[in-house]
């Protein structure tokens, strides 16, 4: 097996890492091996699985299979030749004391089910925070270190069996088609950190019986994750019988869960089988519990504790196997400090909690969302797909959307209907939703900017601040360029310099001026213009190569003393990801080259 950077074996925890990206590649090796790690990449699948094969083989001739062996193995789901999924059913299969942790730029509730079938530790939605990364690669290598302890004590039994599957032809090429909003199977749409803590929870919870208990404002979607659990579940081909506690008048609950006997009551003429008794095998979901009476919740009580129930007016007990989901968007514990809610049925029903955000903590899934509901209402409405200005979108994404995801939808079938022509302007909007945006600002709508959205909170300055920035943070000069522009180019360049930005001197005081006082200084177009004139006239090529670093690097500095060296703020004012911030600064501003794997 060969080293990375020549480096020899040490004692130092080995993590392969693999992804056809080369910068998200660059990026982990540099922040893995900052963090005590031998790092192996590649850049896709089947070349990790060709060296593991070797690898496998070299540690059973020296009876020691963990020497060659990586610790854990970091890999991507979608790549040519052999995908992820398929890389993490192999380990499985042959290398099982590897833990494998899945990475995805496309992450939805199937990726993240698919990922916890095909064995993988765990899952890592992209973008994510490198710290997160190197938190969860630690956690795997304390459990490859539990395999390891495990495998020795029992090596003496080694299965010969992993090896002869290792030696098994690879997988064939496996492609996989982009996902799209409208094709997701279980209708969750969401991007947003917040809803990749809910789809790695799904991942996990499908395949286990255990009861759930899922909260959240009304509106969020409560019963699309009760029915994505069940769809993803071995009960799968069972019945989902779903009953909300809310709609139904107290006194027929019993009856309707557990069903009743002929002649129990007046008009019970037949005998009737209860929700609990159709849903046998399958999944019952309860919505609304903290609505259910008193009395019922001391009967569900005895079903969650022995599977067993009589119908109302029965001798007989009947047994079920049912997995129960609730849900509600009361606080349970408060009901029970009230003496609304049974504290012994919570304690049953809150096994697993699985809280769910609402559409105010995931603004910025709502383009994606509203996206997912216009096409499928011009689909219903056998009509073409309406387009949403960037400022109407705006507004739209700074609502407080009280009713969460059922308002939005219903905001968009009324835009479907109302808005005349194809593109929604501001003033298509219900008048409800302009309204609570001009009460946050008096600019009056048709006349103002759009505004990009932020999700993460960003340092607040106000016009007239001043902050200082090191020296260090603010090199005087742009990387040279590969194709440096002439002398004469440069200097027509420098001619404008009152127009230009100047490279920040030894320890810069920067004003933060108002809007009102920026507008004849900020014309740095000009003197790009005359630039480029200069080096197109001097038979100059690929001048876009050359200004685009000294472009990209003059934003980055701005930006990173705006937010005063803060990379995740610097970020989301540039658009970028993280790992983006990360490799542009140290490729621009340490000036490290591009590592090649």
């Amino acid at each position: 097996m060969t080293y990375p950077n020549n480096k020899t074996p040490t004692n130092e925890p080995t993590v392969w890492v693999i992804d056809d990206d080369q910068a998200l590649r660059m990026i982990l090796e540099d922040t893995l091996t900052d963090s005590g790690f031998q790092v192996q990449t590649f850049g896709n699948a089947q070349s990790a699985w060709r060296l593991l094969q070797d690898s496998g083989q070299d540690s059973q001739a020296k009876s020691d299979n963990s020497a060659s062996l990586p610790s854990v193995i970091v890999t991507d789901i979608r790549m040519p030749m052999m995908n992820g999924l398929d890389f993490s059913s192999k380990i499985k299969q042959a290398f099982a004391q590897i833990p494998v942790i899945i990475m995805t730029a496309h992450a939805d509730v199937q990726s993240a089910v698919d990922s916890y079938q095909s064995g993988a530790f765990d899952y890592l939605p992209k973008p994510f925070e490198l710290d997160d990364a190197i938190a969860m690669v630690k956690k795997a290598c304390l459990q490859s270190q539990s395999n390891q302890t495990q495998k020795r004590s029992k090596s003496e039994n080694y299965n010969d069996s992993l090896i002869r599957d290792a030696q098994q032809p690879p997988a064939q090429k496996v492609e996989v088609a982009p996902e799209k909003a409208t094709t997701n199977p279980s209708g969750i749409i969401g991007q947003s950190i917040a809803m990749q803590k809910v789809f790695r929870a799904i991942g996990r919870l499908s395949h286990m019986p255990m009861t759930v208990l899922i909260t959240g404002e009304s509106g969020t979607g409560k019963e699309l994750i009760a029915s994505a659990l069940h769809e993803h579940s071995p009960r799968k081909s069972k019945p989902f019988i779903a009953l909300n506690m809310a709609a139904i008048p107290h006194d027929l609950i019993e009856a309707e869960l557990f069903g009743h006997e002929k002649g129990a009551f007046t008009g019970a003429t037949t005998t009737r089988q209860g929700r609990f008794e159709q849903a046998h095998g399958g999944t019952l979901f309860l919505d609304e519990i903290g609505d259910m009476p008193l009395p019922t919740q001391t009967r569900l009580l005895r079903v969650l504790a022995n599977g067993e129930f009589y119908r109302v007016g029965g001798l007989k007990p009947i047994k079920v196997d049912v997995r129960i989901i609730a849900a509600t968007h009361q606080n349970l514990e408060t009901l029970v400090q009230q003496g609304k809610f049974r504290e012994d049925l919570f304690y049953r029903l809150n096994v697993i909690r699985l809280a769910l955000p609402s559409l105010r903590e995931r603004r910025e899934d709502i383009p994606l969302l509203i996206d997912f509901f216009m096409q499928n209402i011009a689909k219903s409405m056998h009509t073409s797909t309406k387009t949403i200005t960037p400022s109407a979108m705006h507004i739209l994404q700074s609502y407080p959307w009280q009713g969460n995801v059922r308002q939005l939808e219903n905001t968009c079938r009324w835009l479907s209907v109302m808005t005349t022509g194809q593109t929604i302007q501001p003033s298509d909007l219900p008048p409800e939703i302009l309204q609570a945006f001009e009460s946050q600002d008096s600019t009056p709508v048709t006349t103002r900017e759009p505004k990009i959205h932020k999700t993460h909170k960003t340092h607040n300055y106000q016009p007239d601040t001043q902050f200082e920035t090191p020296a260090s943070e603010h090199p005087s000069s742009l990387p040279a360029a590969s194709n440096s522009p002439s002398p004469s180019a440069s200097s027509n360049l420098s001619a404008h310099s009152s127009e230009l930005p100047t490279p920040l001197p030894a320890t810069t005081v920067i004003p933060i001026l108002p809007a009102s006082q920026t507008g004849a200084t900020a014309d740095w177009i000009t003197p790009l213009q005359v630039w480029a004139q200069q080096a197109l006239a001097e038979g100059q090529y690929d001048i876009l190569q050359t200004a685009y670093p000294m472009f990209e690097k003059c934003l980055l500095e701005v930006a990173l003393a705006h937010t005063a060296q803060h990379k995740g703020q610097a970020a989301d004012l540039l658009g970028w990801g993280r790992n983006t911030v990360t490799r542009k600064y140290q490729q621009l501003i340490e000036g490290r080259p591009v590592k090649l794997s």
